[in-house]
């Protein structure tokens, strides 16, 4: 029974494949190099995160390497502030956005080329809400407040339509 069961799940596996459509394999890949551009974005962010902290003597005692906090300006202080809330903010919204995007493209390529429509969607959300990421970012350290809210509501709403999307499709 063990081995049947291995078999269907197996089929099941194999329909699931051979029905992905071109359009859906695109937005697979699509979601795939947007996640790992959007993990370069979060490393990026943490190493300047450090840099801040370090300019600002705000690391550990141990990193003798660092300024002496008595040493560090008005500047090198609100630049860790910046850096610290741009980390924050990343950590609020890019991982559940990777997991919305990941599960929304696994419930488009299970419907198969009926999904196409949504695929297509699905891609120019993801890449969207990444370019707002990247905007974001460069934004809040230019210290544009109103340009950072537009591109921060402008990638929650795409986190939205990914989401949405995603369960549009699975009702197909």
């Amino acid at each position: 029974a063990q081995q049947a069961a291995s078999t269907i799940i197996s089929h099941e596996r194999n329909s699931v494949v051979l029905a992905m459509s071109s359009m859906i394999t695109q937005a697979v890949q699509a979601t795939a190099v947007l996640s790992a551009v959007l993990w370069f974005k979060v490393f990026a962010t943490n190493i300047g995160l450090g840099g801040a902290k370090n300019n600002a003597g705000t690391r550990p005692a141990e990193d003798t390497y660092q300024k002496d906090a008595a040493e560090a300006t008005e500047e090198d202080k609100t630049n860790l502030d910046r850096a610290q809330r741009i980390v924050n903010n990343d950590l609020e919204n890019i991982p559940y956005t990777m997991v919305l995007a990941w599960g929304s493209i696994y419930c488009i390529g299970t419907v198969g080329a009926s999904a196409d429509s949504n695929a297509l969607a699905h891609i120019v959300f993801y890449t969207i809400f990444v370019v707002c990421r990247f905007a974001h970012s460069i934004v809040y350290i230019k210290g544009l407040s109103t340009a950072r809210s537009i591109v921060w509501l402008f990638g929650v709403i795409c986190s939205f339509g990914i989401a949405i999307n995603g369960a549009i499709a699975s009702f197909k």
